[in-house]
């Protein structure tokens, strides 16, 4: 449902709770008709795939003009966990971030943030956006042509179709 927009629509005429979309638009201009319709509540823009810090940071001022927060999605690596905090870290109409691990391959970078009990993140530190990328691992696993990639089901096992 993605870009739908008339959906959208008429979902936000019938639900009253707070309606959150876009960890699967691309663009800046895939979130603009949301924040013109005024279908939403929450935008969800993913870094790894919304153009980076400088797109995820626009789409935050338009989504500020629009007094509408901030939720990021991030289903990435620890390079992209760490740019999507130091953006909203940036933002003032941040709610709240999703994650999760397992996304990053052992050993290939650095994590110096941690997430406590309650949830909280801190800020990330260190030169650039303060991840640190082991270049011998990644020569190593680059060096591994027997390693394969599995991409996630596209079908659940009724025959529906799966987002991730």
């Amino acid at each position: 449902m993605p870009g739908n927009i008339e959906v959208f629509k008429r979902l936000k005429e019938q639900i009253r709770i707070p309606l959150g979309t876009g960890e699967r638009d691309r663009t800046i201009w895939g979130f603009i008709p949301y924040l013109q319709e005024r279908c939403i509540d929450i935008l969800q823009p993913d870094i790894g795939g919304c153009g980076g810090v400088s797109q995820m940071r626009k789409i935050a001022t338009l989504a500020e003009t629009f007094f509408v927060p901030l939720a990021p999605h991030c289903a990435t690596t620890v390079l992209g966990m760490t740019a999507s905090l130091h953006v909203v870290a940036s933002i003032p109409m941040f709610l709240i971030h999703e994650g999760g691990k397992g996304y990053s391959p052992e050993n290939v970078a650095t994590q110096n943030w941690t997430v406590d009990k309650q949830g909280y993140a801190s800020l990330p530190e260190g030169p650039g956006i303060g991840v640190e990328i082991n270049d011998v691992k990644v020569a190593q696993m680059h060096a591994d042509r027997k390693k394969k990639v599995s991409w996630p089901k596209q079908k659940l096992e009724d025959g529906s179709v799966a987002d991730y």
